[in-house]
């Protein structure tokens, strides 16, 4: 079954002939009403994207199992100056999605795009070049974001996100949540649970047509990575939270939906009902991006409760010491030689690892020693002192750690080692809030920030963004949060600052 799903799936690389789909295609509505994106810049191009879907609450209303749709590249608004154009066969085998390889640009520019079928015209999305690789680059500013439950909040933050004006969003994780929740919501999913690949095609559909989030995505390249409500909560490889027998099924479904869905590259579907996530962006000499993927080839969670596969908040070594196994791993051995490659490798004046969570410790004061979350870096710390190991070892220009997942903004150094205080900082973290979803209970977390020292800033209340910019001296971080997610248009403040300096790691309050 999942060997017909991909092989299906990669059917576009098969193009036929331009007379075997009809050049005129009669849509039963607006077919762009999802809009388009663009993702995972170079010097020369990006993957554009866009899915065909009239009728996003039913099914997305496409009959027909082939569409050829034109495609354009412009160096203006207006498309008077068209520097790229082709056509895709948008397949019902992946949604009647594209994921156009453009390739040919000039680095270091914005660019226009667009794309064509059945006589009706995308909205125009504006996407850009990096500089080439060793090109100097004076400065650069992205956006960090995570989290992202539609039924917790309206996606107001984009809004200010997009007047912020990023060059790059990096997205790390839980960009639809598979659930319904029972409280609190603001607004309500209009299905049922998925599980099957057509369940989860409505899901991210209906998170697609939010009109703040669309905009964002036609506004700037993305790059993004996946964490677990992409699919279900907490899986790990081939576990799944309620150690249900058909997950590898739900996963592969999972997993093609969130493709078809994002600007990413043909080169990231596999044939295995996995996704190849891993890989590197670099903007001139200024910055190279390194992109994880930490759910996909990590070790089963640890210690978790009786018939369950999922995490355990407040695990003791004593009681937990499957926690400690040496051979854990959150990337996989593979994934872990890349990203040694990568920073071996790299030349840029900064290097950030782009992953899903939090890197540095965070475990809660207990009266007999510290308590664990296992889920996180934090039930795989011999996986996180392999990474810590890596950067000692590569030493990489200026290494940074990116992360979200845990609901809360944290700015954090990172320790050669944690146990401790004195040790040299190797380098710095921040991991953003949700978009949306709520954070634990402020009694809970806050503890948590007066037991580790190496924890700058820690805010789980507020929900937002991080904000970006990145200079050859140094790196200046805006703590974004909107006042509200309960209201379409709240307002958005910058509520901390904080530089880290060229060749200087850890963490100042600017």
């Amino acid at each position: 079954m999942l060997k017909t799903i991909f092989a299906a799936a990669l059917a576009p690389w098969n193009l036929p002939s331009a007379g075997a789909a009809s050049r005129e295609v009669l849509f039963t509505d607006y077919p762009f009403k999802l809009g388009v994106a663009s993702g995972f810049p170079s010097e020369s191009g990006m993957s554009l994207w866009t899915r065909l879907c009239p009728d996003p609450m039913n099914d997305g209303g496409m009959g027909v199992m082939q569409v050829p749709m034109d495609w354009e590249v412009a160096s203006d608004e207006a498309f008077s100056k068209v520097v790229q154009r082709g056509t895709w066969y948008a397949m019902a085998g992946l949604g009647h999605s594209a994921h156009v390889p453009v390739t040919g640009l000039e680095p270091d520019r914005w660019y226009f795009y667009r794309f064509i079928a059945g006589g009706e015209t995308s909205p125009v999305g504006r996407t850009r070049t990096l500089p080439s690789p060793g090109a100097a680059m004076s400065q650069l500013r992205f956006g960090l974001a995570s989290c992202q439950h539609f039924e917790m909040g309206y996606f107001s933050a984009y809004r200010h996100m997009q007047a912020d004006a990023p060059d790059l969003v990096l997205f790390v994780g839980d960009y639809i949540y598979e659930y319904n929740a029972a409280a609190g919501r603001v607004r309500r999913h209009a299905h049922a649970e998925p599980y099957r690949l057509e369940e989860y095609r409505a899901r991210y559909a209906q998170y697609g047509v939010d009109s703040d989030l669309q905009t964002m995505r036609q506004s700037a390249p993305w790059a993004m990575t996946v964490d677990d409500h992409e699919v279900m909560n907490d899986w790990a490889d081939d576990v799944g939270e309620g150690l249900d027998p058909s997950f590898v099924a739900r996963r592969a479904a999972g997993l093609q939906a969130y493709f078809e869905n994002m600007p990413l590259p043909m080169s990231a579907l596999l044939k295995n009902g996995r996704l190849a996530l891993n890989r590197s962006l670099q903007a001139g000499s200024l910055a190279g991006f390194h992109i994880l993927d930490d759910r996909q080839y990590r070790s089963p969670i640890a210690c978790s409760r009786p018939g369950m596969g999922g995490s355990v908040f407040a695990a003791k070594d004593q009681d937990c010491p499957e926690r400690l196994d040496l051979k854990r791993t959150m990337l996989g051995a593979d994934q872990e030689d890349w990203l040694d490659r990568q920073l071996a490798q790299s030349r840029t004046r900064w290097n950030f690892v782009v992953q899903q969570t939090l890197l540095s410790p965070l475990p809660s004061p207990g009266t007999d020693g510290p308590v664990w979350s296992t889920d996180g870096w934090d039930g795989y710390p011999a996986a996180r002192e392999r990474l810590l190991t890596t950067l000692q070892k590569r030493r990489p220009g200026n290494p940074v750690i990116l992360g979200g997942d845990i609901h809360a903004t944290v700015a954090s150094d990172v320790k050669a080692d944690f146990s401790d205080p004195d040790s040299r900082i190797i380098a710095s973290e921040f991991a953003g809030t949700s978009l949306t979803s709520p954070g634990m209970p402020a009694s809970v977390f806050n503890p948590k920030l007066e037991a580790n020292p190496h924890v700058h800033y820690g805010d789980c209340e507020r929900r937002g963004y991080l904000l970006f910019d990145l200079k050859p001296d140094g790196l200046d971080v805006a703590v974004r949060n909107t006042s509200t997610v309960a209201e379409r248009d709240s307002d958005c403040l910058t509520a901390a600052r904080f530089h880290v300096a060229a060749n200087a790691p850890g963490i100042r309050r600017a």
